[in-house]
């Protein structure tokens, strides 16, 4: 992908044959990246950026290949990589679905000390990242909830424990 700067702008105006020459990379790369791709589907192997990499050299006729670069930086090779991409599409799944619970601070969860951790671990990761964050500030407020009333627990308790020692002493 060109970055639009002073040296890009005047190439492409004062050399005119330069646009046919990165179309025809452009072209190339885009066929190289279907040609590579379809064959790894047919093949019924995982198609990511670096399976491309590896296995392109040697359709190539060129033997060149695609680097990862190229793929990222053409659009529509890109795009037919991520058509393609279950590790790709499963990723990117994840966080468009942000439709998890919302932690409201009235709603403390229920924890069970002996839960399976693996398989809250597994459940935490399909969570976006925002989802989270929102998840942690809602325990911390929680949790700095729990000990202010844990401590005006424990001064009510202790009122009452000097309550009882002054009436026992004084019935006593």
């Amino acid at each position: 992908m060109t970055h639009p700067s002073v040296s890009n702008a005047q190439t492409s105006s004062t050399r005119p044959w330069l646009k046919k020459v990165h179309e025809a990379k452009r072209q190339r790369t885009i066929g190289l990246v279907k040609l590579t791709v379809d064959r790894l589907v047919q093949e019924g192997k995982n198609v990511t950026i670096e399976a491309i990499c590896h296995l392109s050299p040697e359709l190539d006729p060129l033997h060149k290949g695609v680097k990862k670069s190229s793929i990222l930086d053409n659009p529509a090779a890109h795009e037919y990589y991520r058509e393609h991409s279950s590790s790709y599409q499963a990723m990117h799944g994840r966080k468009r679905h942000s439709s998890h619970k919302r932690w409201e601070p009235a709603q403390l969860p229920r924890i069970d000390p002996k839960r399976d951790e693996k398989r809250v671990r597994s459940r935490y990761l399909q969570h976006t990242k925002a989802d989270l964050v929102d998840r942690l500030l809602h325990m911390e407020q929680a949790y700095a909830q729990s000990q202010q009333q844990l401590t005006q627990l424990q001064f009510v308790l202790l009122e009452a424990q000097q309550k009882e020692e002054k009436e026992s002493a004084i019935s006593g």
